[in-house]
């Protein structure tokens, strides 16, 4: 067997990597985010592998490999049979027997997987469709989006949904009293005991937006005892024209989206995170690759079309078209 001397360094990013003109047939194992090569080898790998060596996570990003990890087709330089990224914790793992390996359980694998939601809209082809459930990081697109999460703010109040005090990060300065006062009056609720266990903190900079989330929100948690949250509009601070720093608006986005995702499932709450449009693809794949479930909202005029694009409950080929009978706001 090789020495770890033996196991070559891989250059960090995959477009290096395409400028090799003379090699071998190989497989390259790398995260589709952020482009970082992880692995290099003649060999297939079983991708557990790749995901046990890195400790689950994009060293670069951070992002959840069960997510991210990708493998093409890539020239292997002539005499190399494996390289890996310096950041690999134990290379001579990749070589061992699939019998030979511990494999631990893949995040989201603890997750319950029956069908009926812990948590409901009163709509009955959106609540079928969602499965909306504490443990899960939720990431909702469109403009009736946060009309949804409004509604469900409400509705976690309510004793035979989770019971839950809410906590709202307003990073759009979305946030509607008089539609929360609606929701209250249609389900009969106590006005003023649901408007106590509602938290609202408003975030006006990007920078104020990580902060809420990453520094203040388990706090927040712990101190109201919620087990259900909402980032409204989350892309919009970080797109805002007035930063100045692009990349690392990005780096602490995917920080704080990938925050989101461990505390939804560490915590065994629901985490919801709405946008109202898709301003940065780079975010929106974050988003998509990160949360549990994702799905898009579109306003008909008569209806509103529900497009589920990941769910670990349902898998699919294609994304899942639902429409419903009329607009969410129909439903206020």
């Amino acid at each position: 067997m090789e020495t770890r001397r033996a196991v070559d360094p891989l250059q960090p990013k995959t477009w290096q990597l395409d400028q090799i003109e003379n090699g071998n047939q190989g497989y390259l194992y790398h995260c589709m985010l952020c482009d970082e090569a992880l692995v290099l080898s003649k060999d297939q790998i079983n991708p557990r592998k790749i995901k046990l060596v890195f400790d689950g996570t994009c060293p670069s990003c951070g992002f959840e490999l069960d997510m991210v990890l990708s493998c093409r087709a890539s020239l292997l330089p002539a005499g190399r049979r494996l390289l890996t990224s310096l950041k690999c914790r134990d290379p001579e793992l990749l070589r061992k027997r699939d019998d030979q390996i511990e494999y631990q359980p893949r995040r989201g694998s603890t997750l319950a997987r029956d069908l009926q939601p812990g948590i409901t809209t009163g709509i009955e082809s959106l609540d079928k469709a969602l499965i909306l459930k504490k443990g899960q990081f939720v990431f909702l697109e469109g403009e009736p989006s946060h009309a949804l999460s409004l509604l469900l703010c409400v509705r976690a109040t309510h004793p035979q949904g989770l019971d839950s005090d809410v906590v709202f990060i307003d990073a759009g300065n979305l946030f509607d009293t008089y539609t929360i006062s609606q929701h209250i009056v249609n389900l009969g609720l106590e006005s003023g005991r649901v408007q106590q266990r509602i938290h609202l903190s408003r975030a006006f900079t990007h920078h104020q937006v990580h902060s809420l989330i990453v520094e203040k929100l388990i706090a927040a948690l712990d101190e109201y005892g919620a087990r259900f949250a909402v980032v409204s509009d989350i892309t919009a601070l970080f797109c805002d024209p007035d930063v100045r720093e692009k990349k690392e608006a990005l780096d602490i986005f995917r920080q704080s989206v990938q925050f989101l995702g461990k505390t939804a499932e560490q915590r065994n709450m629901l985490i919801i995170a709405t946008n109202q449009k898709a301003r940065n693809k780079t975010m929106t794949d974050a988003l998509m690759h990160t949360a549990h479930v994702s799905a898009r909202l579109k306003d008909k005029g008569a209806y509103t079309q529900l497009i589920i694009a990941r769910h670990p409950f349902t898998p699919q080929k294609d994304d899942e078209v639902v429409t419903l009978d009329k607009t969410l706001l129909g439903y206020q």
